[in-house]
């Protein structure tokens, strides 16, 4: 549902419009020209050009679990206007969207008073969350209220033009947007055919989101602000960040800050149910959810979404697709065992299973999964076709190595639901292929034979960057690997750096993969893992379930209590989950307040939201106590 008008003025003058034009055509030439140049620079799809044929069919995936949320309940007074409610076309639409906010609010424990003018506003407590959404017009007394809420430490919740328009819906400008959120600049994005936002890990509005979740929307009319610091930003199909085209680089879509006076503030470029799906739609109510919890204040906690809360996983695969290709391979195998780096090796099980010496080879360095017996694409087979081939290459590695593959890595990367369930059956856990960019995180999916983990490889391979891109030297093979890493670093994904052992293990291509290596351990926040290590740790992590309760009464000797309940972490099924950290988001920031684990003092990290707590190894059946602390000073 869009507004009647845009909160931003617009001129109606015939040379406006004709100016309109020829800017459209200029827009437009320079929107195709930068399309072409995503389509064969970054679009992930390059890189899989049977999908243009058959649409692959996959069955959904298991939404990361609701993060745990302390029963504390809240207050909020949500302003419903006359004059906002009479600035949108639809007379329904108004009152939809705030019983619609009305719902989400109550869904997290608070309780809404309703607000129906300047004087009924003013009577909120500090403590009272103000909520105004879809408010483009504010008279000046709501206003002001408004800012007498803010100066004395109170929180806001708010979205879209918010204040733009005066009691009159008269336009009034952007200082209201600008002044509430903290931004350095606000720009209207117009509608876009493909609009999405991306949700990176580790912010206070994404717990319960996998890191690096695409967001697909309707294409409305959008509000970005430029902000420093990582954020939820308009994107492209790819994870790209998209800004406004003007060059202000403003990208951010939802943004969360703290006050001088104490307060917290969060606003949302968009309006509700404006989600292209009802999946996205779910994923906009949880993340209106998260927001409405950081600014009332209310704990909420989630497992990190890596071991030893590392800020991305980086995963190296190389392909083996001939006999041939055994020197390649043997001194790709000798460099990664001899830099002790993860590596799973896919090969094409009948061009290479009467080798034992590349077998040796292949499993003395690092994993061996499968690539299908022959590279035949199993888009469009039935489920019994691909059924008896994954069960012949599964069998065929097995013998060839000793140990039955965990993981596929289908041709052109592309599979269906019969792939998932075939390849469970045959005794895989795990395939590596492409995801449609709807997350930077691995997938987890039912089968009927019990889960299997999707890895989606999102950054370029070697073929696309040194076949397609026609890149000879090595620099740019890690000028791209660099750019595609920094990206999923940013996110908190998967990074997954795939080569060919024909193409990539000659002298200086071999070493650009050390490069890599070599970046990430130096940056020091990336879990570098086997294929199969990130599908266990995925399957792992969402079995872990972690609950508020309250504190304990009488805290162990050296620490005194701070009013925060109590979280308990336990897992009551499957296999035991290593390195566990858990995200608590809290309502101060608060140094002094530090954690301990069952009465003893862990590994921490203060982050602006809250904190990350250490847990460690955690077995079916453990339960482990988080309480939230003052340490004693000493006398």
């Amino acid at each position: 549902m869009r507004p009647k008008r845009d909160p931003v003025p617009r001129a109606k003058e015939a040379w406006w419009w004709l100016g309109g034009l020829v800017t459209l055509g200029l827009v437009g030439s320079l929107v195709a020209a930068a399309g072409y140049a995503l389509w064969q620079n970054i679009d992930i799809r390059q890189l899989t050009p049977g999908l243009a044929e058959v649409v692959p069919v996959l069955p959904e995936a298991r939404s990361s679990p609701a993060p745990a949320v302390a029963e504390v309940s809240f207050s909020a007074v949500l302003l419903r206007s006359d004059a906002n409610a009479s600035y949108f076309d639809d007379p329904t639409y108004y009152a939809t969207q705030l019983d619609r906010w009305t719902e989400l609010i109550q869904s997290v424990g608070g309780t809404v008073r309703v607000a129906r003018s300047a004087e009924e506003l003013q009577a909120a407590s500090i403590d009272e969350l103000m909520i105004l959404p879809e408010s483009p017009c504010l008279a000046s007394d709501e206003l002001a209220v408004l800012g007498s809420h803010l100066s004395r430490g109170g929180s806001l919740v708010a979205n879209w033009a918010l204040g733009v328009r005066d009691g009159d819906c008269e336009w009034r400008g952007w200082t209201t947007l600008t002044d509430v959120t903290g931004a350095e600049a606000l720009r209207e994005l117009p509608p876009r055919d493909a609009l999405y936002m991306t949700v990176p890990g580790g912010l206070p509005i994404s717990p319960g989101i996998d890191p690096g979740t695409r967001i697909g929307l309707r294409p409305d009319p959008v509000l970005a602000l430029r902000m420093p610091g990582e954020r939820v930003y308009w994107s492209d199909w790819a994870l790209n960040p998209a800004p406004d085209s003007d060059g202000a680089g403003a990208d951010v879509a939802v943004s969360t800050t703290r006050t001088a006076e104490g307060g917290r503030v969060t606003w949302f470029g968009l309006r509700t149910g404006q989600g292209a799906t009802t999946g996205d739609d779910a994923h906009l109510d949880r993340i209106v959810q998260n927001g409405v919890l950081w600014a009332a204040g209310t704990p909420s906690a989630s497992p990190s979404a890596w071991p030893g809360a590392a800020q991305a996983a980086l995963v190296f695969v190389l392909d083996v697709e001939g006999i041939e290709d055994y020197v390649y391979a043997r001194d790709a195998a000798a460099m990664f065992e001899l830099e002790q780096l993860p590596i799973t090796f896919f090969p094409v099980s009948q061009l290479v299973q009467d080798d034992d010496r590349l077998a040796e080879a292949l499993t003395s360095a690092g994993e061996v999964g499968s690539q299908t017996v022959d590279h035949t694409s199993l888009i469009g087979m039935t489920i019994q076709e691909q059924s008896m081939r994954l069960a012949r290459s599964w069998r065929d590695i097995e013998s060839w190595t000793g140990v039955g593959p965990a993981g596929l890595r289908p041709p052109e990367e592309a599979v269906d639901s019969a792939t998932l369930r075939a390849w469970r059956q045959a005794g895989g856990t795990y395939v590596l292929a492409t995801n449609d960019a709807r997350s930077a995180s691995p997938e987890e999916h039912a089968t009927g034979l019990g889960p299997i983990v999707l890895l989606p490889r999102l950054l370029k391979a070697d073929y696309s960057v040194i076949v397609t891109g026609v890149t000879l030297r090595a620099s740019g093979l890690v000028e791209a690997w660099l750019a595609d890493t920094r990206k999923m670093r940013a996110i908190g994904g998967l990074a997954v750096i795939a080569g060919h052992t024909q193409i990539i293990a000659d002298g200086p291509r071999l070493e650009a993969i050390r490069t890599i290596a070599d970046t990430a351990r130096a940056e020091g926040d990336w879990w570098l893992a086997q294929a199969n290590e990130v599908a266990e740790w995925w399957l792992a992590r969402g079995d872990v379930s972690l609950q508020w309760t309250d504190a304990t009464s009488e805290p162990d000797r050296g620490f005194e209590t701070t009013g925060l309940p109590d979280l308990t972490v336990s897992i009551s099924t499957g296999s035991a989950v290593d390195d566990l950290w858990v995200d608590v988001v809290l309502p101060t920031a608060d140094s002094t307040v530090i954690p301990v684990v069952d009465g003893i003092s862990v590994e921490y990290a203060d982050e602006s939201w809250g904190m990350r707590v250490r847990v460690g190894t955690l077995a079916p059946g453990e339960v482990r106590r988080i309480s939230l602390v003052t340490a004693v000073p000493l006398s």
